[in-house]
């Protein structure tokens, strides 16, 4: 059966040039989570072209209430697998190019290059911010959103100089675990539905050239009073559109920041302190043995820790330990992170 696009071939803004310039389309998506699912269901259904995906978790069971392109029997299964699958089977004439990894300063360069828009369904600052520098240099449009809890915004890059990127209004990413994502805060599943359904729409917009883009706007939503405003977002004065004068290129990680462990065991044994950052009610649910000391008092107090002794943070996804080790750092302390936190461990 082949796919029936009668129904927005019927928009004069569409129509069948509109159609083909869909299916000549590139978008890349990086993240298929809360936002990504309703992000690819829509783009399948339109008829874009071709689809990048990539994404490096497998299938939880606490993400089916807002990830509804699973099901609870492909929970361990790598969601770029699955993701794709969903979208052949929504539309086989869409091409699939899947990317089982990580973005990073490695690859994403390349992949953003590679396609015509990249639409950031991601749920931590370091990847939003290697994705608009990756934009910004490429030269390629991009779409963000960021949920919390109820709430959340929406943001458009463009390399034109209405368009301000994501360092134009903050220069430096907050710290991962800093603020609250889905996995410490909570979220109610159809509100990232919501902000990705708009993703895709401000995709097919930009795509089809069409008017209403966001440019150099912030749309901000809360979905607990179901207010909304539009902010005013300018490029910094020393941002000359393509470029932007803090992005000269993309900012690698520190090597050995992560490690992989079968047990916790493991870190003993070769000589690190466990530190275990999560909270004093996650510890309490789920003991790990280890010195508890929460992130942020940590944060504010680094002489916590002995200067002299290797540490391996740990906490629940890894996200909270990785930005954790990446401060202490700079204060000298030779900290590691849990690759993927407890959950993760032995993995």
């Amino acid at each position: 059966m082949q796919p029936d696009y009668s129904r927005q071939l019927l928009l004069k803004e569409i129509g069948p040039e509109g159609q083909a310039v869909l299916a000549r389309s590139r978008v890349l998506v990086v993240g298929l989570g809360g936002l990504g699912s309703p992000v690819i269901q829509y783009l399948a259904g339109a008829g874009v072209g071709c689809l990048g995906l990539i994404d490096a978790d497998r299938l939880d069971a606490s993400n089916l209430h807002r990830q509804p392109i699973y099901t609870l029997a492909q929970v361990g299964q790598p969601k770029v697998s699955l993701a794709s699958a969903a979208v052949t089977a929504i539309n086989p004439s869409v091409r699939v190019e899947t990317h089982a990894a990580k973005l990073s300063a490695e690859n994403a360069l390349e992949l953003v290059r590679a396609h015509d828009i990249v639409i950031d369904c991601s749920d931590n600052f370091q990847t939003k911010y290697l994705i608009n520098d990756a934009a910004v240099l490429a030269q390629k449009p991009a779409v963000f959103a960021s949920v919390y809890q109820y709430e959340g915004q929406i943001q458009v890059y463009k390399p034109e100089a209405e368009h301000a990127c994501l360092r134009c209004l903050w220069p430096d990413a907050v710290a991962d675990g800093v603020v609250g994502n889905c996995a410490l805060a909570g979220v109610l599943g159809p509100v990232p539905g919501a902000f990705g359904a708009l993703q895709a729409l401000l995709t097919l917009k930009i795509l089809l050239q069409m008017h209403g883009q966001l440019a150099g706007e912030l749309l901000l939503l809360d979905f607990m009073n179901f207010s909304s405003a539009k902010i005013k977002a300018p490029r910094r004065p020393q941002c000359a559109a393509p470029s932007c004068a803090l992005i000269q290129g993309l900012r690698r990680e520190e090597p050995g920041l992560e490690m992989r462990l079968r047990s916790l065991a493991e870190a003993a044994e070769q000589g690190l302190e466990v530190i275990d950052i999560r909270t004093a009610q996650e510890v309490t649910a789920q003991p790990t043995g280890a010195r508890h000391i929460p992130m942020g008092q940590l944060l504010a107090n680094p002489g916590l820790l002995q200067s002299d002794r290797q540490v391996l943070l740990v906490c629940a996804s890894g996200k909270r330990s990785l930005a954790t080790a990446q401060e202490l750092r700079k204060h000298g302390i030779a900290a590691r992170s849990l690759a993927g936190g407890l959950l993760r461990l032995g993995h």
